[in-house]
């Protein structure tokens, strides 16, 4: 095992804490403008919308690392997997000049 799965495994027995009412999930993230795989755990308490998330390893591009890290964490963890890529993003909404709400105006 390398030393890259050995944090990740780490990290992910810190954080996936097997909480009753809790759903866990990982999200990998294919980082292009920083040239990074990071993955991430999530939780969140069953009918609530908070969702917490805590990295557990970021990775520098390379695609032997990758799927190495990946089967390590697969061997270990039966949660599912999202996998997102910063190369799809969608188009940010326009930026809120006036709220009256909570009391912005510019």
């Amino acid at each position: 095992m390398i030393a890259e799965s050995r944090e990740l495994i780490e990290k992910y027995h810190q954080y996936f804490k097997r909480l009753p009412h809790y759903q866990y999930w990982l999200v990998i993230v294919d980082n292009h403008f920083f040239d990074r795989y990071y993955f991430f755990i999530y939780s969140r308490k069953l009918r609530t919308k908070l969702v917490r998330s805590h990295e557990l390893l970021a990775l520098v591009h390379d695609k032997q690392k990758y799927q190495q890290v990946l089967a390590d964490l697969k061997s270990i963890s039966n949660l599912s997997i999202e996998y997102r890529d910063t190369s799809h993003l969608v188009e940010p909404i326009p930026e809120i000049t006036n709220d009256k709400i909570h009391g912005h105006n510019y």
